[in-house]
């Protein structure tokens, strides 16, 4: 056989996630419209900028470390940057300056580019600057050069979206300690009880992934949060068909996952 057994099951529950996948990424193509629940971190946005606004103060953003090349950082920073395009968008409206700390040298055409359109978008292209985005050598330098950074400009606001490690804890307390209202996401289990500690609103988990799809308003990015929820579903009813029916002494289901 081509599939060993123990493996015809969950090949065949992979295959049928990939067509939903493609089921209803084609509906949204198609016209179809899926609502992604409301984000407090995404809807805090505005809040964010306009205290910024008031306070005449910038507003600070990390997309995440890594690379935007990489299978284990690139969506996530990708995702960072796609709420980074609205978030963009708000600051020229406001007239604040946006400040952006990165690591990702790979990324500068795609973050330079995006902040750009939004203050084209918004008819302040004047008010752009290559010198408000800053890429930084390394993870370390990244954490010395944010934490100054904060320290002299104070700003009232900050974003921490992305891929984030070990300096999630300590570039969030950096803004805890100036006062300034922070937003945070990131898909890194062991960052997220530091940022959902220290920062006002988060972006737990897969929530990245819904915010940047809510955002763009991508086929190809609000499909897939539609059909993982119907896979979720799915698992749940079969997780609780065989809770119902083991004490019960029947077996099938048990037997059918173990093909």
């Amino acid at each position: 056989m081509l599939l060993k057994d123990g493996r015809i099951v969950a090949f065949v529950l992979l295959f049928g996630s990939f067509v939903l996948y493609y089921l209803f990424t084609r509906m949204m193509e198609q016209g179809k419209a899926f609502k992604i629940r409301t984000l407090a971190a995404l809807e805090a946005l505005p809040e964010a900028v306009g205290r910024c606004a008031e306070m005449g103060k910038p507003i600070f953003y990390m997309p995440g470390i890594g690379s935007s090349l990489s299978l284990s950082s690139g969506a996530y920073i990708l995702a960072g940057i796609t709420v980074l395009g609205r978030l963009a968008h708000f600051a020229a409206k406001a007239g604040v300056k946006l400040r952006l700390f990165t690591v990702t040298i790979d990324a500068m055409p795609l973050i330079q580019e995006t902040i750009k359109t939004a203050y084209a978008v918004e008819g302040k292209v004047e008010e752009y600057s290559d010198d408000d985005i800053e890429l930084i050598a390394n993870q370390s330098s990244l954490v010395s050069r944010y934490i100054g950074a904060v320290q002299r400009e104070r700003p009232a606001a900050a974003c921490l979206i992305g891929y984030l490690a070990y300096e999630a804890v300590v570039l969030s307390e950096a803004g805890n300690v100036v006062g300034a209202m922070q937003i945070s996401g990131t898909v890194n289990l062991y960052q997220i009880p530091f940022l959902v500690a220290s920062t006002d609103y988060t972006l737990i988990m897969e929530e990245l992934f819904a915010a940047a799809a809510a955002v763009s308003g991508d086929a190809g990015a609000v499909g897939p949060i539609a059909a993982e929820d119907v896979i979720k579903l799915v698992s749940l009813g079969i997780m609780i068909l065989g809770m119902v029916l083991a004490p019960l002494g029947i077996t099938f289901l048990v037997d059918l996952l173990g093909l």
